[in-house]
C-alpha cells in the first residue's frame, strides 16, 4: 500500500535498492549474463554515493543540491530497472520503480527539475493498482501532483507525440484518473485543469472515456457532471 510519507525518507530508498540489487546479481548469476563495462553492481554502488550526497545535503553537509545529481540517480535507477525487466525479475523491478519514485519526490523538494520519467510513472501507476482507501488516494494525488509540477521543461515540451505510452502523457492521464477516484471536485477540477493544460491534444479522448466510465456504480452523480461539464467544453473546442 502505498504511503505517501514512506518514500520521503532516504534510508526506505537505499533499502529498496539493496532488494533488487540482490535480486539482480543472482539473476545475473543464474542466466550466465556478463555485464559490460559498466554493471549493475557499479550503477548500484554509483547510486548510493549519490543516495548518500542527498543525505548529506538533507543534513546541509553539502550546502547546495546540483541538479546534475538528481538526474544522474534517476537515470542510474533506470539503467538497473532495464536490468531487472532483462532479467524478468518483477519484485525487483517494483522495488526500482518505487526507488525512482523516492528520488523523484526528493529531487522536487529540493525545487529541482525531473527529466527522466518512464519509471517514476510506472511506479506510481503500480502504486495506483494496489490503493483503494481515500487517504491512501489522496497521499498518491498530492504526490504525483508534486512531480508533474517538477517535470523539466524538455519533457514537458512533448515534441514528440506519436507514442501514446510516452511518460509525461501517461503520466498526466493517471493523475487525473486518481484524481477522478478520489472523487472529490476540488482535486478533480485541478487534475482536469492540469491535463488540459499540459497534454491538450489527449484531453477530449480523455473526457470521452471519462464520461463513459463515471456512468458505472462505483462513481457518484458529482463525478458524472464534472466529467460532462469537461467533455462539453472540451469537445466544443476541438
Amino acid at each position: 500500500m502505498y504511503d505517501p510519507d514512506e518514500m520521503n525518507e532516504l534510508q526506505d530508498v537505499e533499502r529498496l535498492l539493496d532488494d533488487a540489487v540482490d535480486a539482480i546479481a543472482s539473476g545475473i548469476s543464474a542466466s550466465g549474463n556478463k555485464p559490460g563495462e559498466i554493471g549493475p553492481m557499479q550503477m548500484a554502488d554509483a547510486l548510493h554515493a549519490l543516495i548518500q550526497q542527498f543525505e548529506e545535503i538533507d543534513a546541509k553537509v553539502i550546502p547546495a543540491y546540483d541538479s546534475d545529481l538528481g538526474e544522474q540517480a534517476l537515470m542510474l535507477a533506470a539503467e538497473l530497472a532495464s536490468w531487472a525487466e532483462h532479467l524478468d525479475l518483477s519484485d525487483a523491478l517494483a522495488d526500482l520503480e518505487r526507488v525512482s519514485v523516492g528520488i523523484a519526490l526528493w529531487i522536487a523538494r529540493q525545487d529541482g527539475e525531473i527529466g527522466e520519467l518512464e519509471y517514476v510513472v510506472s511506479g506510481f501507476a503500480a502504486s495506483a493498482n494496489i490503493t483503494a482507501s481515500d487517504e491512501t488516494l489522496r497521499g498518491l494525488y498530492h504526490a504525483m501532483k508534486t512531480v508533474i509540477e517538477h517535470v523539466s521543461p524538455s519533457v514537458r515540451a512533448d515534441a514528440d507525440r506519436t507514442n501514446p505510452y510516452r511518460p509525461w502523457r501517461m503520466m498526466n492521464i493517471n493523475f487525473a484518473i486518481v484524481a477522478t477516484r478520489t472523487q472529490d471536485e476540488e482535486l478533480m477540477h485541478e487534475a482536469f485543469d492540469m491535463l488540459g493544460r499540459n497534454i491538450p491534444q489527449d484531453a477530449p479522448g480523455f473526457f470521452e472515456e471519462g464520461l463513459k466510465q463515471s456512468e458505472k456504480s462505483v462513481y457518484g452523480p458529482d463525478v458524472r457532471r464534472l466529467m460532462q461539464e469537461y467533455f462539453s467544453r472540451w469537445a466544443v473546442r476541438h
